[in-house]
């Protein structure tokens, strides 16, 4: 059976081998291990205003969307920290049907704007401009490794 819930505190060792799982492969390569994993949800999840909601799937999770409620001058905006399905399930609408849920109840609670970090092209992009999402030409990302200095 196929349900979308809460995220709650109970939630965080399984999606921590989720996001492992997912972000550890094409098209991250990233180098998560379960330690770094869970601290970075669990931080995430005990941010203020934090809402994040799991897809479960036979009582698995195989999806989470995450992040919390920021004020902003135009209103309440929302910033998604983490978002990701299980690779071997992913382009089955999971993706799409958790991020309508956040929509939807994000609208709810007054929220309107949804804000995100995302790899460039690809079919991560893809995925966000076919849910709606654009790419503003107002913005960039700037960063500075420390390690380097």
């Amino acid at each position: 059976m196929d349900r979308i819930k809460l995220f709650k505190e109970n939630s965080l060792k399984e999606s921590a081998k989720l996001l492992m799982s997912t972000f550890n492969k094409e098209p991250w390569n990233e180098k998560w291990t379960f330690e770094t994993a869970f601290k970075r949800l669990e931080e995430t999840y005990k941010t203020p205003n934090f809402k994040g909601w799991i897809y479960e799937k036979d009582g698995n999770i195989v999806g989470v969307i995450m992040g919390n409620c920021e004020q902003w001058y135009e209103g309440t905006q929302y910033y998604i920290k983490d978002f990701f399905v299980d690779t071997n399930i992913q382009k089955q609408g999971i993706g799409s049907k958790l991020l309508k849920h956040l929509e939807e109840e994000l609208k709810t609670l007054g929220v309107k704007f949804i804000h995100f970090w995302t790899l460039k092209g690809g079919e991560t992009e893809k995925f966000y401009k076919n849910n709606g999402y654009e790419l503003p030409d107002t913005l960039t990302l700037m960063t500075k490794n420390l390690d380097n200095e």
